[in-house]
C-alpha cells in the first residue's frame, strides 16, 4: 500500500511541475536540415506518406492484405527502382528511402532557388495556391489524420513552382546554362517528330463496345481511302493551310466512321479526333501501332510528308511527319511546345536529386521516429 502511494504522489509530483512550469509534451516542428535547409516537419510527414502510397505498389503482400495494412506493408518484401537503383527490401526500408528522397529533392530545390536569386511571381503562387486547394479538397481528412496540414501542402506547391522557376533561372535565355538556339534546332530535328492525324476510332466512346470485325473492316477500309486522298492532295504551303485541310477531310470521314459504329458524330467534338502539334520521343512511346511496332517506326518508314495509317487497337491514325520549321519559327515552336521543359525537365530533376544527396545530411533521427512510418493512417 505504501509504494501504491509512492508512485500515486509521484506522478502527482510531475503532473504539477508540468502544470506550473507550462511544459506539454509536443511534436518537433522540424526533423533537421539538409544542405542546411530547415526540413519542417509536415514536409516529412507528407513526403512520408507518399513514399508509403508508393510502397504499397510494390510490396508483396499476403492474400487479403491489402495497402491499408500497414504494418503488413513495412514488413512486406519489396521490389522497385528507386533513381537509377534497383531496390529489394522491406516495406519499412522502402519508404525511408523514398522519403529521404523527396526530402533531398525538396532541400536542392530550395537551395537552388535561393543561389540563383529567384523570386515567385503572381501567376506562379496562384498555380501554387491553386493546385493545394484541389489537393486539399480532395485528401484533407487523409491529411489531417497523419498530421498533415493545410500549409504544409501549400509549402509543398510553392517548392514544385520553384522547381519550375529553376528550368528558366538555368536553362532559359538569361539563364546561368542557357539553351543554345542550334542546340533547340538539333532537338527539333534529332528527338521531335511534327505530326498531323486524324483518328478514325474503332470502339463506341458512349458504351466502350468495341467494333465488331465487318465494322472494323469497314472503318479500315476508310481509313485507307482518306490516306490515298490526302497523298494525292495537292501539297499545302504551311502547316496552318495542312491542318484546315486536314480538317475538312476529317469532316468527310468522320462522320461515315461513326455511322459504321451505329452512332452519329456530334460535330462540335470534331477537333477531338484531329490533331497537329509536336511530339517528342516519350510523347510518341504511347502511341502503338499493333502490339509491336512504335509510330516513329512506322513514321520511319514512308517519306516525310507521305501519309500512312497505323492501328492502336481502340482507333486507326492516319498520320504523316512533316518538318515544322518550314512554317514556324524557333520562337514560336519554343513558346507553342514547351520546348525548354521538354529539353532540360528531365536533367533538371536529376540535378536536383544528385545534389541533394551530396549536401550535408544533418537530420535529427529521433525527431523523425516520432513520425515514425508505422503510425500512417490509410483508412479515414
Amino acid at each position: 500500500m505504501n509504494l501504491i502511494k509512492k508512485f500515486a504522489g509521484l506522478g502527482m509530483a510531475m503532473a504539477m511541475l508540468l502544470g506550473a512550469t507550462g511544459c506539454n509534451i509536443v511534436t518537433p516542428a522540424t526533423v533537421g536540415s539538409i544542405g542546411g535547409v530547415e526540413i519542417p516537419a509536415g514536409i516529412y510527414l507528407l513526403s512520408q506518406y507518399n513514399a508509403y502510397s508508393t510502397t504499397t505498389g510494390v510490396a508483396q503482400l499476403a492474400t487479403g492484405e491489402t495497402a491499408s495494412d500497414v504494418k503488413a506493408v513495412l514488413k512486406a518484401e519489396c521490389t522497385g527502382t528507386i533513381g537509377d537503383e534497383e531496390v529489394t527490401t522491406t516495406g519499412k526500408d522502402y519508404v525511408a528511402k523514398l522519403t529521404l528522397r523527396s526530402l533531398q529533392y525538396y532541400a536542392a530545390v530550395e537551395k537552388t532557388f535561393a543561389d540563383l536569386g529567384g523570386t515567385l511571381d503572381d501567376t506562379a503562387t496562384a498555380e501554387a495556391a491553386s493546385n493545394a486547394d484541389s489537393l486539399w479538397e480532395s485528401n484533407s481528412d487523409v491529411y489531417q489524420a497523419n498530421g498533415i496540414g493545410k500549409s504544409t501542402v501549400e509549402n509543398y506547391e510553392l517548392n514544385a513552382e520553384k522547381a519550375k522557376a529553376c528550368l528558366d533561372l538555368i536553362y532559359g535565355e538569361n539563364g546561368s546554362e542557357p539553351v543554345t538556339d542550334e542546340e533547340y534546332l538539333d532537338y527539333i530535328a534529332n528527338d521531335c517528330y511534327y505530326i498531323e492525324s486524324i483518328q478514325f476510332p474503332v470502339m463506341d466512346y458512349t458504351t466502350y463496345t468495341m467494333a465488331t470485325d465487318d465494322q472494323n473492316a469497314a472503318i479500315s477500309d476508310l481509313a485507307d481511302q482518306c490516306v490515298a486522298e490526302l497523298n494525292a492532295a495537292t501539297p499545302e504551303t504551311s502547316v496552318q493551310e495542312g491542318y484546315l485541310n486536314l480538317y475538312g477531310t476529317a469532316a468527310n470521314y468522320l462522320p461515315q466512321v461513326f455511322s459504321q459504329l451505329g452512332t452519329t458524330l456530334d460535330t462540335s467534338q470534331l477537333g477531338y479526333y484531329v490533331g497537329s502539334r509536336l511530339y517528342t520521343m516519350d510523347d510518341l512511346s504511347s502511341f502503338q501501332s499493333g502490339e509491336d511496332n512504335s509510330m516513329v517506326d512506322a513514321l520511319n518508314a514512308v517519306e516525310p510528308g507521305t501519309w500512312t495509317k497505323l492501328n492502336n487497337g481502340t482507333a486507326y491514325l492516319v498520320v504523316r511527319a512533316i518538318d515544322p520549321m518550314e512554317s514556324y519559327t524557333l520562337d514560336e515552336l519554343k513558346t507553342n511546345f514547351d520546348l525548354l521543359s521538354s529539353m532540360k525537365n528531365d536533367e533538371l530533376q536529376d540535378r536536383f536529386y544528385e545534389l541533394g544527396a551530396s549536401m550535408e545530411q544533418a537530420l535529427d533521427q529521433s525527431a523523425m521516429n516520432t513520425y515514425k512510418a508505422s503510425k500512417i493512417k490509410r483508412d479515414v
